[in-house]
């Protein structure tokens, strides 16, 4: 019991500094030398847990997914208004970007290795998915305009949001998220919720910046 809890032990802190690694790096420029030296696991530790940079890669997208989709969780109980929920989805991929190193290199890897399919996760799918669920919500609710295609909305919000973070990326500047996040919300409102209910969403938006990025 003790040998597989060291194991575990070994092969989690080989998945965070993989992380760290392919989010400052990207896939292609990183080097397994380079994680191990952000690790006290040896190299024959590395090859026993993950047979090959590839194979840390995917490790890292699954576990990354898992905890997007963990952290998308409670904005998609009933009792918190979908369009509420969408905006603070959106922002769950800030804080993945800014403050957690395996969630902001799952986004990454999966858009640079681009071919990842798993029998059990697909990051992008599961964004979208969760979009167009709460967009219909948000239609029914009655804040979302009667006559939008909420599956349309859904597929468009994570075109706009997933873009916006690989251009943060492109240009190493990561910290601009949360305004641009803001701003993307800012302009989409009026064309998505009922236009008394606007300037209320324009605000909810503005409340959820403090709690990004710190």
């Amino acid at each position: 019991m003790a040998t597989q809890k060291r194991a575990e032990v070994t092969r989690r802190v080989l998945l965070h500094a993989a992380a760290e690694v392919f989010t400052r790096r990207g896939y292609a420029d990183t080097k397994l030398n380079e994680i191990l030296t952000l690790s006290p696991a040896t190299k024959g530790a590395l090859y026993f847990h993950y047979g090959s940079k590839e194979e840390l890669a995917r490790a890292v997208i699954e576990e990354g997914t898992q905890r997007f989709t963990l952290a998308c969780t409670p904005y998609l109980h009933h009792h918190t208004p979908a369009f509420e929920a969408m905006i603070g989805v959106s922002f769950v991929t800030v804080d993945a970007a800014l403050n957690d190193a395996v969630m902001g290199a799952t986004f990454r890897l999966i858009t640079e290795m681009g071919d990842y399919r798993s029998s059990e996760t697909d990051t992008f799918a599961t964004w979208i998915s969760t979009y167009q669920l709460l967009a219909r919500r948000a239609v029914d609710e009655g804040d979302m305009l009667a006559d939008t295609d909420p599956d349309s909305v859904g597929q468009l919000l994570v075109e706009i949001f997933a873009g916006a973070r690989l251009l943060a990326t492109a240009t190493d500047n990561p910290a601009t998220l949360p305004t641009r996040t803001a701003l993307a919300w800012d302009l989409l409102l009026p064309v998505l919720v009922t236009t008394p209910k606007v300037d209320y969403f324009r605000q909810f938006v503005v409340r959820r910046l403090p709690t990004v990025g710190g």
